[in-house]
């Protein structure tokens, strides 16, 4: 998975980093009050869902121009300019004040009036190979491990085609007539294996809007495995002996590389370059969508918090879906720690994770057997923040790819590549999309499915693996089964015998102890009836528990291929009885120590799993996990090496480490069990469909139990649909009361992010303060809090390390939310870099209480009674008690009881706003309640401009508009405090000449509670990166006391209304912790 969108901060004093998207920030009531024009887009209310942009893009335009001329009168009545109609989207863009807004959104026909949005990214880093998957599989032969027996007949590369049964699907549909668009860094056109034998090409587009230009150097290894896993021709015999330079098979082991929709034609839509920005991505997007594409492989995504519906790729995305076309998106290639990437978290979009596919590991390593369809170490699972799973799997460890060797393409030293991961899942069932459109128009009268109902087909019918439903969604992608059921499904000519479910997922939520109703129903694609048994299975009891200690010396003597040995094999025995196998291995290792992998081969001697250390980007993990579904009883062997189980097999092995000492490493087996939904049964009629009522019960404890729903028939058709369940953390209503949760951290992969868990909890309206305390067990993990408001934006944040210069570990945080708006609140638990190694998880305990937040401030006035002299001068003192167990720091900001606009602050010493185009820009300070945030950019050329948050989301993507100007607006209630940043590019596509070069004048002002220029505090202004700023720093236990000083400039008479807010400073650089609480006071200038 390419994740190289430039990267956002996420950790402790440092800023520690995890790729981000953009999102664009929920609307906010507006106040009506007048400003600059604003470029805002007008959502109509009518989407026009009849009218599809794919079949009927003519009278859609017609459609959308005739509901959008009232509007866009009224636009122009209003003084509106820069006025212009959209179809992809039933909308209207325009530049206009706040004060139009009003009256615009109060228009019966208009759903929404929002800002343009962004995306960002970084420079192109491939992630060469990864895991992939299908059923188990063996092999070997005299020829050489793996190889066929006649060179004349050669391999068909990669082995997920057979894994996943799309070479049978292709005696039925190959994706002719189908469209896919993918998302890379550029490839050639050119190459032999994307020229078909009567001489058209596969690419028949190519476009630019990363700024390079189409024709510049580039890696190309993401694009070329893009293409390669869609739509190879196999039109090449190559040689493994040759291919694979380090694994000593002989010659004659010949391959070829063939796509998974070799019928279809390709987009090739180069977005990383020169710059890669939000802007690159969404236009990517929206020229696929215009120039008739059906399919978009996106292999890129991020981590970002709150990961928002208003991301800027993630509305593009549900805008392409809405005009027909679906979209796949790879889930990271972060580990199964709850680490899946927008945009692939989208409900709407098909999020995919990888298996295994380890022929070509065997290959080059010298094992004689393999396994194949487990869940790749890689492969990003567990359950988002905002409660989804992966929808299915497709092999991602590892395949060859085309390439072209060449000072053009520098990821590409030989003919063909080893490629992997979610990177190359996505692709995979892309092009099995392709194929499942084609079918179902060829029984349809040439109509194409809906994407849900693609999504739905391809959920339904993939293979169920037996593994975790957080890691595997529905199961392992079945092209064969999904082609069968498209040409089957609501036709007289039914020879299938699939069960297509109505929803591809659940999502669902309750409090503890509490139960939900909901259903679930199948379509039969068969000719004959079906009775169909549900069940539901979840992760039991453990059947076994093996742990051992081994030290790592001095690399041993052997076969190095696949790495030293770090230590000496051992064994353990797997009881029969064990559906599912955890292998787990934890060390204190450093960035600088090695990567140690760990090897499980079976008792038959098969390569079974490897485990995997990203080892990049300066991040590294000192755990690691893999598992085996339905492993062979008998004697397992566990070996450690040094290497990262990358798979990098066209590189030498990796030098050993310099680690010496303990290694923890502990295998676990465990039962299924049921998930307490009850057993239905129903009989689906031939063609027809049938709904099984789905109770589902919640258990006592906060947070995350996925399981799935299997459904069996009497036929032999089985289907299993995942759940993600969360249960809410309880609030008690009664002040100060406390309710408490836990949350278990285990590791990473040494990538993006290591760990992220969500929580709910519901706040009920009007109370004074929402606390969460949080305490960890070991405090050499840096672990981040997050607490996002019902508009998703992050109101308090904090990590467990003390604010300051010297930052130290504590173990503690805690995040407060002053005056928390009703609704449903966000807890976002993560895990940014390395656990310490010393223990396989550990436990973070919180507390959720209700207005327990007190600080005192004898003295300061509170009535318009009480008079101050102007020009007089009043000292209070302010204090609050630190009830938490470590020490905090404090600080005061006083604000008065209006709102304003003011200039914001630029971060660090050029305070001129002047920024390169198509390079990173300066940040901006924006302070607390802040209801928006405008951005211009002025440049001698139209230009986008991306603003966002320090946590890169949710973001704001303007597009530029006829002039040099471009205006970027981020509006919410509250919006989240802190540095944002800004991003000024050229718009694409580039065509053969790269983005140019120049720079842009950037100005920011936010609306905000206005600060009281007669109020001064002891600790400084924070909001003031000018200024000076002295927090209070008080232990646990103890009162901080701060000052507050009233010097009164008003005319006399005026009445002052205002608040002293009492703030915590956190280890997080330029960025408020918490507002704990605000205390009014209120006098009369005399």
């Amino acid at each position: 998975m390419n994740n190289n969108r430039r990267r956002a901060a996420l950790a402790a004093t440092v800023l520690l980093s995890a790729f981000s998207l953009g999102s664009a920030p929920a609307q906010a009531a507006d106040t009506g009050a007048s400003g600059p024009a604003q470029r805002v887009i007008v959502v109509m209310r009518d989407q026009l869902t009849d009218l599809p942009m794919h079949t009927q893009a003519a009278k859609r335009g017609r459609a959308a121009a005739a509901d959008q001329a009232p509007v866009v009168a009224r636009l122009k009545e209003s003084g509106a300019t820069h006025v212009s109609g959209m179809s992809l989207i039933n909308a209207v863009s325009a530049t206009l004040k706040p004060d139009a807004m009003a009256r615009i959104r109060g228009d019966r026909d208009v759903a929404a009036v929002v800002p343009d949005l962004p995306i960002r990214q970084p420079a192109t880093a491939r992630d060469a190979a990864a895991p992939t998957t299908a059923a188990p599989t063996t092999a070997a032969t005299k020829n050489g491990i793996g190889c066929p027996k006649d060179p004349a007949k050669p391999l068909a590369e990669p082995e997920a085609l057979s894994l996943t049964h799309t070479d049978a699907a292709h005696r039925t549909a190959t994706g002719k007539g189908v469209k896919v668009a993918f998302f890379a860094e550029g490839m050639d056109a050119d190459n032999p294996e994307f020229i078909r034998t009567d001489g058209s090409h596969v690419v028949t587009d190519t476009e630019d809007f990363g700024g390079d230009g189409v024709s510049a150097p580039t890696g190309g290894g993401e694009a070329f495995g893009d293409a390669s896993a869609i739509a190879a021709q196999g039109s090449r015999t190559y040689d493994l002996a040759t291919q694979l330079p380090y694994a000593k098979l002989p010659k004659g082991c010949t391959f070829r590389v063939r796509g998974f929709a070799p019928g279809a034609e390709l987009m090739d839509l180069k977005v990383y370059g020169a710059h890669a920005y939000t802007s690159g991505f969404v236009r990517a997007i929206q020229y696929a969508v215009e120039h008739h594409a059906d399919v978009l492989s996106q292999s890129f995504g991020g981590n970002t918090y709150p990961d928002a519906a208003t991301d800027p790729v993630r509305l593009a995305d549900d805008a392409a879906i809405a005009a027909g076309v679906t979209v796949v998106a790879s889930s990271g290639d972060s580990g199964t720690s709850g680490t899946v990437g927008s945009p692939a978290s989208d409900p709407d979009v098909i999020g995919v994770g990888a298996t295994t596919s380890f022929r070509l590991a065997a290959q080059a390593y010298g094992y004689r057997k393999w396994t194949n369809d487990n869940i790749a170490a890689l492969s990003s699972g567990g359950t988002t923040p905002d409660n989804k799973v992966v929808d299915l799997v497709a092999p991602g460890m590892v395949g060859m790819a085309a390439c072209t060797p060449g000072p053009r393409w520098t990821d590409c030293a030989l003919p063909t590549q080893v490629f992997g991961g979610t990177s190359q899942s996505a692709p995979f069932v892309a092009g099995a999309a392709a194929d499942v459109i084609q079918a179902y128009a060829d029984t349809h009268g040439g109509a194409k499915p809906s994407p849900d109902l693609v999504k739905r087909i391809l959920t339904g019918t993939a293979t169920d693996l037996r593994a975790p439903a957080d890691e595997q969604g529905a199961g392992l992608l079945n092209t064969h089964a999904a082609v069968q059921a498209a040409r089957a499904i609501d036709t007289v000519d039914r020879h299938a015998d699939q069960l297509v479910p109505s929803v591809g997922q659940l999502s669902v939520t309750g409090q503890p102890s509490s139960t939900r109703q909901t259903s679930v129903s199948l379509t039969n694609t068969a000719d004959r009836p079906q009775r169909v048994t549900m069940t539901s299975r979840t992760v039991g009891t453990q059947t076994f528990r093996t742990q051992r200690k081994v030290t790592v010396g001095a690399p041993l003597t052997g076969d190095d291929r696949e790495g030293k040995l770090a230590a000496k094999p051992f064994t353990v025995r797997v009881p029969k009885g064990t559906p599912l196998l955890d292998a787990e291995m934890v060390w204190p290792g450093t960035a600088k120590s090695g990567k140690l992998a760990l090897v499980l081969t079976d008792p038959a001697g098969r390569l079974t799993q490897v485990s995997y250390d990203y080892d990049g980007y300066g991040l590294h993990s000192n755990y690691q996990h893999v598992d085996v579904h339905d492993p062979r009883p008998g004697t397992w062997t566990v070996k450690l090496v040094w290497d990262n189980g990358r798979m990098h097999l066209q590189d030498k092995p990796l030098k050993p480490g310099s680690y010496r000492g303990p290694v923890d490493v502990r295998i676990t087996g465990h039962r299924y069990t049921s998930a307490g939904v009850p057993t239905r049964f129903r009989t689906v009629p031939a063609g027809g469909t049938a709904t099984f009522p789905v109770r589902i019960p919640f258990g006592r404890t906060a947070g995350d139990t996925p399981f799935s729903l299997q459904f069996a028939s009497d036929t032999g058709t089985r289907l299993s649909l995942p759940v993600a369940r969360r249960t809410l953390i309880p609030v008690d209503p009664a002040a100060g009361h406390s309710t408490s949760f836990a949350a278990t951290i285990t590791g990473g992969v040494g990538r993006d992010v290591g760990q992220t868990n969500g929580y709910y909890v519901d706040v009920p309206p009007g109370r004074r303060a929402l606390t969460i305390d949080l305490a960890a067990e070991d405090p050499a993990a840096t672990l981040v809090y997050y607490l996002v408001g019902p508009d998703g934006q992050i109101l308090a944040r904090d990590t467990d390390r003390t604010a300051g210069e010297h930052s130290v570990p504590t173990k503690y945080a805690s995040l407060t939310a002053n005056r928390p708006a009703a609704g449903r609140w966000t807890l976002i638990v993560g895990l940014p870099d390395a656990v310490s190694g010393k223990a396989f998880s550990q436990r973070v305990t919180g507390t959720v209480r209700l207005d327990a937040v007190t600080a005192t401030a004898p003295g300061l006035p509170n009535s318009p009674s009480r008079v101050l002299k102007r020009g007089s001068t009043l000292t209070v003192p302010v204090r609050v008690l630190n009830s938490g167990p470590a020490k905090r720091s404090y600080y005061l900001d006083p604000r008065l009881d209006t709102m304003g606009e003011i200039k914001v602050p630029v971060w660090g010493d050029d305070k001129s706003g002047t920024v390169q185009i198509n390079q990173g820009g300066p940040a901006w300070v924006v302070p607390s309640h802040t209801t928006e945030v405008v951005a211009t950019a002025t440049a001698d050329r139209p230009v986008d401009l991306n603003i966002y948050p320090w946590t890169g989301a949710p973001a704001v993507f303007a597009p530029a508009g006829p002039t040099g100007t471009t205006v970027a607006t981020a509006r919410a209630g509250q919006l989240a405090s802190g540095t944002w940043s800004t991003d000024v590019t050229d718009p694409g596509p580039f065509g053969d000449k790269p983005a140019g070069k120049g720079t842009a004048k950037v100005s920011v002002t936010a609306t905000t509670q206005s600060f009281d220029p007669a109020a001064k505090a002891s600790t400084g202004e924070f909001w003031n990166p000018d200024a000076d700023w002295n927090p209070v720093t008080a232990a646990a236990g103890k009162t901080a006391t701060m000052t507050l000083t009233l010097t009164p400039t008003a005319p006399v008479g005026t009445v002052v209304h205002g608040t002293v807010y009492v703030d915590t400073d956190t280890a997080f650089s330029g960025v408020m912790g918490s507002e704990l609480i605000g205390i009014p006071y209120t006098y009369t200038v005399g």
